[in-house]
């Protein structure tokens, strides 16, 4: 600020420098209301210099004639009142009106008349211009001129409600600039900025061409509220699209904006070449607030970016809150972990043949405070892709070694197998965790522990895994593949991954009773971990008839519900000197079955399914059995096994030859139940449905005799 020259001023230095401090205008006047002092805010608000000014009456910035409130009527309110306020439209030195607003005050003497008044002036002018400054820094953007942020969710707020009342629909179009930061580095700065510029400009020629189209298909063009455009963020721009009447206009938009953004752009002779990302949300599909649906947007855009760039992604809510809810749920199982609400159940190993429990598997259960006992699908898959998952794992293993050296110490040599993520298996510490849990329990023997993996995380990386799966070995523990069978089971991975255990999948050994297809890839497992050399174990076993012919197979190892369920620790020592293996078990504990013999176990299976289809068609099924098949005693499955091969290896056999009798009848009586069914006489058709199953349990029964024979009896 230039220094005040105070040398003509009958005020005192100090209030003289004070008054030139002031951004109003300061007038001074004496008792007749002539001027005796103005400060610069005056004389650049009026146009009149202070020696202008000095010594002239107030009305010389006096009301244009004609306003009611003028400076006539300031001096009688001040005589009165002694202050007054308001506005008046006063004259400039150049003859233009001043708007002004005024402040004025009587200063009295000593003996209470006015000595002196004193007026505050703002140029009204002025203020609304540093109004409309400021608005416009706070409601738009200084490179593009573009509505911001602040902007941006005032109109959009204003959008969902008049959609509210109308049931059109508005979309939030969140735009980012693919590469943007290239040409930045490249170009530099400058030329970045002026890119925006051209591709806003083209965002605002979108919404233009897109009024037209919606208001054509609205067929009122007072309808459709104005769409706004607005900058966000560096190289990120949303749109509001709203008053439109379906999701067709909506794509005509995308796509327009697709196309403009990936046009070259000219600039100092540069054609410079970019595409756009765009994230889509629609109101009221997405009913949410106006801050929430640009967030929403914003993350299907990144998805546009992650799918491959130059796309738009649309939004999808239920997803939005599937991830809410495993958010929410990761968080609650932290603290589960914390809280030590985790408990490990276990399930016993059993060999069927010698009826020896040979070990336990863990199992994770959560005890819930409110809701009780949560079993492992209803949160573990919510985790196995969080780094949560490894510390579960590391829990899981300590609780289990802890476990074996207390059942250790009762007298019960239990070794314990727990199921390890692939996540946590393929971390480059995972042999350090290994040891550190090891560490704690120097005096349990080796070969106490096995950790199960899963097939499919064991081929993401196999020379990883195996070199985990040797290191581990050189420390006493084994390893298990898991669920095999059910991910990507080759001969090159069972000789790639040295697991010592083969887990044959629950999925496979549930319907080895009635599913020809499952019993051959039970037996081809069983087969390929004979040839290499490994343990095989049976998973889901919950009959004693599937333990039976698991064992005729080759496979002695089984758990599941037909054994036990999973039990808490404290139950295990009770149940393991209870436990008496299956009299059926014992019953086959001896016998040998060839291979060769195979087809006679499948046989039975056949059969089976048969009858099976057959009673499902009486109650309402499609019958899925060719005419030959019904009819032919010797065309379906069952015949040509027995017509076949059967009789090729077992024909010297009276137990062989006494199956075909019954199974004639069996065909003679199915075409006569099928008829029956198609004439709708439904109580007919089950009477003899019923003969059909007693004939069934007939073959069963024959069929078992000859494989008892077979079994005890090698034939040559």
């Amino acid at each position: 600020m230039d220094s005040v020259e105070m040398t003509d001023s009958p005020l005192p230095p100090l209030l003289a420098g004070l008054l030139e401090c002031s951004h109003d205008g300061i007038l001074i006047t004496d008792a007749e209301f002539r001027i005796i002092e103005v400060n610069r805010a005056f004389s650049q608000a009026t146009g009149y210099s202070a020696a202008e000014a000095l010594g002239r009456h107030i009305e010389l910035i006096g009301a244009e004639p004609g306003q009611e409130a003028g400076l006539d009527e300031v001096r009688p309110t001040l005589a009165t009142a002694g202050h007054w306020s308001g506005e008046i439209q006063a004259r400039h030195k150049n003859g233009t009106s001043l708007p002004l607003s005024i402040k004025a005050v009587r200063v009295g003497a000593a003996d209470g008349s006015a000595s002196h008044h004193l007026f505050a002036l703002s140029d009204l002018n002025r203020l609304r211009d540093a109004e409309q400054r400021l608005r416009q820094l706070a409601h738009f953007d200084h490179l593009t001129e573009l509505p911001n942020r602040v902007l941006l969710v005032d109109r959009l707020e204003q959008a969902i409600v008049q959609a509210r009342r109308s049931s059109l629909l508005v979309a939030v179009i969140f735009m980012d600039v693919d590469n943007f930061k290239a040409v930045n580095d490249r170009y530099g700065h400058p030329i970045g900025d002026r890119l925006l510029r051209k591709i806003s400009q083209r965002l605002r020629q979108v919404l233009r061409a897109s009024d037209t189209v919606a208001r054509v298909a609205d067929g009122d063009e007072h309808k459709r509220p104005d769409d706004t455009v607005a900058r966000v963020g560096g190289d990120e721009f949303v749109v509001i699209a709203s008053g439109l009447p379906n999701m067709d206009i909506l794509e005509t938009i995308v796509n327009r904006i697709l196309t403009l953004a990936a046009q070259a752009c000219e600039i100092d002779g540069r054609e410079l070449a970019v595409t756009a990302s765009l994230g889509v949300t629609v109101f009221p599909f997405d009913a949410a607030d106006a801050e929430t649906l640009i967030r929403h947007a914003d993350q299907a855009m990144y998805q546009a970016k992650e799918a491959g760039r130059n796309r738009y992604h649309l939004f999808d809510a239920e997803r939005d809150q599937q991830a809410h809810t495993r958010r929410q749920l990761l968080e609650r199982l932290r603290q589960a972990l914390q809280n030590d609400e985790f408990e490990l159940h276990y399930q016993p190993k059993v060999n069927l043949r010698n009826g020896r429990v040979i070990g336990m598997e863990a199992l994770l259960r959560w005890r819930h405070p409110e809701r009780g006992l949560v079993p492992p699908g209803e949160f573990l898959p919510h985790v196995e892709h969080d780094d949560l998952i490894v510390d579960i794992g590391e829990w899981v293993a300590h609780q289990a070694l802890a476990q074996i050296a207390i059942w250790r110490g009762m007298g019960l040599e239990l070794g314990v197998s727990i199921n390890i993520a692939a996540r946590q298996l393929l971390r480059d510490d995972f042999i350090d965790c290994v040891r550190r849990c090891l560490a704690d329990y120097p005096d349990l023997p080796q070969g106490m522990l096995e950790l199960e993996i899963l097939e499919s995380s064991a081929i993401e990386n196999t020379a990883h895994v195996r070199k985990v799966i040797e290191t581990c070995e050189s420390l006493g523990i084994r390893f298990a593949l898991d669920d095999f069978g059910t991910g990507y089971a080759s001969l090159t991975y069972l000789k790639e991954i040295p697991a010592e255990v083969i887990k044959i999948d629950q999925s496979f050994v549930r319907h080895i009773l009635d599913e020809s297809d499952d019993l051959a890839l039970v037996e081809g497992i069983i087969g390929l971990a004979s040839a290499f050399r490994r343990v095989v174990v049976a998973e889901g076993v919950e009959t004693p008839e599937q333990g039976v012919l698991l064992m005729r197979l080759g496979c002695d190892l089984a758990q599941g519900y037909g054994i036990a369920r999973p039990m808490p620790a404290d139950q295990v020592p009770a149940w393991v000197a209870a436990f008496r293996p299956d009299p059926q078990w014992e019953l086959w504990a001896d016998c040998q079955w060839e291979m060769v013999d195979f087809p006679l176990l499948v046989a039975q299976y056949d059969h089976l399914k048969w009858v099976r289809r057959l009673a499902m068609h009486v109650e309402g099924a499609n019958l899925q059995l060719t005419r030959a098949e019904l009819h032919d005693h010797r065309q379906c499955r069952f015949g040509h096994w027995y017509y076949g091969h059967g009789a090729i290896r077992y024909g010297n056999l009276s137990e062989f030859r006494d199956l075909e009798a019954v199974h004639r009848e069996v065909h003679r009586l199915g075409p006569e139940i099928v008829e029956l069914r198609r004439q709708g006489d439904l109580d007919q058709a089950r009477d003899r449905l019923r003969e059909l199953l007693d004939l069934k349990d007939r073959i069963l029964e024959l069929l078992g005799r000859l494989q008892a024979v077979v079994a005890r009896k090698p034939l040559r």
